[in-house]
């Protein structure tokens, strides 16, 4: 006969390796966003975090429990991840983690669908016995807009988008749409040098001494 045992929460967390620990921690942060469970997305995150993001950068406050204009909190928000990449050296660790975002949206007062393809980094550190996250930065990779009812009119002007850049354009069309503004000058694979600065200081920090 076979045994299985249920190890509580603490004993399952300490029976956890850190790479493990790290990979939880990171799935975790996307699973309690996108379902707005705020007091457990603030846990994920040490006091001190940096936060960048298409809508705000700043500290934890300015994004747990906030949105930007788009995304009414009414409407619904998918998250699909894939498996994250772990640099681990000693107590820190850097994370690339692929990030497919869908969200509900209203477009020239029309139902639509966004669909954003994001890198999320993470750095995160090991502060006495737990893992914490000290920064996240999102990479635009692309984006779609659909209608919500296939083969209903958006409404869109190819002049409002013509110069909006191609790793999110449909992202900065509905958030402008929405009656917000965005920044032309968010990380982007349109600019590979602004990313590669990105993981040379990430490799920085992974590898300085403390």
């Amino acid at each position: 006969m076979t045994m299985i045992i249920f190890c509580g929460m603490s004993e399952a967390k300490n029976k956890m390796t850190d790479y493990e620990a790290i990979n939880n921690l990171i799935v975790s942060e996307r699973l309690y966003r996108v379902s707005h469970r705020d007091e457990k997305l603030a846990e994920c995150y040490a006091e001190d975090a940096k936060i960048h993001t298409s809508w705000q950068s700043g500290g934890v406050k300015s994004f747990v429990g906030q949105h930007p204009a788009e995304a009414a909190t009414e409407n619904f928000n998918v998250n699909r991840c894939g498996g994250a990449l772990i640099h681990q050296n000693k107590n820190r660790a850097f994370v690339e983690y692929p990030s497919t975002t869908i969200r509900s949206v209203k477009v020239n007062g029309v139902d639509a669908v966004l669909t954003s393809y994001m890198r999320l980094l993470y750095c995160v550190e090991k502060r006495g016995d737990v893992w914490k996250i000290v920064e996240m930065t999102s990479i635009n990779e692309a984006d779609e807009l659909q209608p919500a009812i296939p083969g209903t009119d958006l409404k869109i002007n190819p002049d409002d988008v013509k110069n909006l850049r191609i790793s999110y354009r449909w992202l900065a069309y509905t958030r402008i749409n929405a009656g917000d503004s965005i920044s032309q000058d968010l990380l982007g694979v349109d600019r590979p040098d602004d990313v590669n600065k990105i993981y040379t200081d990430a490799d920085k920090w992974l590898n300085e001494r403390i």
